[in-house]
């Protein structure tokens, strides 16, 4: 990225504190409404690995198939009230497995070779490349997984205030059952999603979205508004104690015991979130310049599936909430300066 660095250290941001709210927003509304303006780390990492265009386009990224595995993961040890994963049904793996869900329907019928190829532009799978025997392999993936399907949700029948259903595939559901266990049996990490007061429990909050709107000002430019968002994993707030602490659950396909949060630049995220709660409790719970703590509970992908607590560290604070101001700065700097627009 080319810019003017004597610039950027004269740009300066300001919180609206008025604009500051702590919402309970489920994940398709907070990637789609609350995409186009709005800032969060993950874009901001586009910035970083991707560059200026592709953060101003802010196009979703490719499909990971260790994205569904992280997804799962965060569902039920931080939302088992909210999804259920059906054990007894399971889709192919990988892309086929978004297509035969994509493609699913709960009618019973069975998708033409014309919608099969429609939707494999949508999903990336073979797109121009898919052939007849290509389609027939497809189809024998998916035709089981659409009859399971169908026998299950006609047998049990959804009703208003169940559990939203999930459907996965059958390693991704053997590699979530591991984690939950490994996780349920370390005592450090489940202390921390679920602490005990001296007298008072702490306030708990999971799946939580923080919407802030900052000005930045460019010298030379007039004053702009930008719109941040970030939906924490698990926050405490110890009134008590005047204490907050922002844990974020990670992943990872290496022991858990070389875990680096620093390769991935995973302190701007926890800084930038700790950031923002410390906004929420001034303003909501009139706590003054409190002890901010910061955690990464760590699973392991791969056996034994360990699991470790990473805490953040003041070095880890400082330099990641140092890149948050720093990228901050450059998205004003490239968008008035430079002419991108979100």
């Amino acid at each position: 990225m080319e810019i003017d660095k004597e610039l950027i250290k004269q740009i300066k941001i300001t919180p609206i504190l008025d604009s500051l709210k702590l919402e309970d927003i489920d994940d398709d509304t907070y990637f789609s409404q609350y995409k186009g303006e709005y800032i969060s780390n993950s874009r901001l990492g586009k910035l970083v690995k991707e560059g200026v265009a592709a953060f101003f386009k802010n196009e979703d990224s490719p499909y990971n198939p260790s994205f569904e595995t992280g997804s799962l993961i965060h569902q039920q040890v931080l939302q088992p009230e909210e999804f259920e994963v059906i054990e007894t049904v399971f889709k192919p793996t990988a892309k086929a497995g978004l297509m035969a869900e994509a493609l699913y329907n709960p009618k019973g019928t069975i998708p033409t070779d014309n919608e099969i190829k429609a939707q494999s532009y949508i999903i990336g799978y073979y797109k121009d490349k898919l052939t007849a025997n290509r389609i027939k392999e497809f189809r024998e993936k998916a035709e089981p997984y659409w009859r399971d399907r169908y026998i299950y949700e006609q047998n049990n029948p959804f009703k208003k205030g169940d559990k939203k259903r999930i459907y996965t595939d059958q390693r991704n559901f053997e590699l979530l059952t591991n984690c939950l266990r490994t996780l349920n049996e370390n005592t450090e990490i489940q202390s921390l999603l679920n602490p005990t007061g001296i007298v008072d429990v702490p306030i708990k909050g999971n799946e939580k979205t923080i919407l802030l709107d900052v000005q930045i000002e460019v010298p030379g430019y007039e004053p702009k508004v930008y719109k941040l968002k970030a939906k924490l994993d698990n926050f405490t707030i110890d009134t008590e104690e005047n204490i907050i602490t922002v844990n974020d659950l990670k992943t990872t396909s290496r022991p858990a015991k070389d875990f680096n949060p620093e390769f991935f630049s995973y302190q701007r995220e926890i800084a930038f979130y700790s950031y923002l709660l410390k906004q929420i409790v001034k303003k909501y719970y009139n706590m003054e310049n409190p002890t901010i703590k910061g955690n990464f509970l760590v699973v392991s992908t791969i056996p034994e599936y360990n699991t470790l607590v990473y805490p953040m560290t003041p070095k880890l604070f400082k330099s990641g909430m140092s890149e948050v101001s720093y990228l901050l700065k450059c998205v004003a700097y490239f968008n008035q300066v430079k002419g991108y627009e979100f």
